[in-house]
């Protein structure tokens, strides 16, 4: 594969990518690493791919590897407690017909929220939600996963209870807090 056609490959897939470092890596610093590490696992990686599956699916599956093992890294070197929340862009302008400020700042509190349940889940359950968050079927999230399909949605629906168990534990503390 060629440069140009390296970059195209990243150019198709760059927003998945950028999900997937983002979700997996909270500090600006170390989400640049695992940039890095992704996309020179995606070059080293691009002559095997023989077209047995999407190149979407190839992409993340290499990607998720990538990021689990960095977060598995980080928790070896116990750099986990220099971690810190993930700053969200949302934007800093308001055009016209834009949201109020008060509603960006409530969506951008609610990603934070989302993005911290996600990063509080084990490496396994983590790829799942973030898999099925890209759109991926349950196919394709087997696929990237090695487990089998009943498998992966019997688990997504566990963790899909699971987050809405917390959720709704979360707003009850609110509640009380207020």
């Amino acid at each position: 594969m060629t440069e140009d056609a390296f970059r195209a490959l990243i150019g198709r897939h760059r927003g998945a990518l950028a999900r997937v470092v983002r979700h997996y890596e909270a500090a600006p610093e170390a989400r640049r690493d695992l940039e890095q590490d992704v996309l020179v696992a995606l070059w080293r990686a691009q002559e095997s791919f023989r077209g047995e599956s999407s190149e979407r699916t190839w992409v993340l599956r290499i990607a998720h590897n990538v990021a689990a093992t960095h977060v598995a890294r980080a928790i070896r070197t116990k750099r986990v407690g220099e971690r810190v929340p993930a700053a969200v862009d949302v934007g800093t302008s308001f055009p016209e017909g834009a949201a109020p400020p008060d509603e960006v700042v409530d969506a951008r509190e609610a990603v934070r929220r989302v993005e911290e349940r996600l990063r509080a889940l084990d490496l396994p359950s983590r790829q799942l939600v973030l898999l099925a968050l890209e759109g991926c079927s349950t196919a394709e999230i087997a696929e990237v996963t090695g487990l089998t399909p009943t498998n992966v949605t019997t688990k997504l629906s566990r963790l899909r209870k699971a987050l809405a168990g917390a959720r709704d534990e979360s707003l009850a503390n609110e509640v009380e807090a207020s």
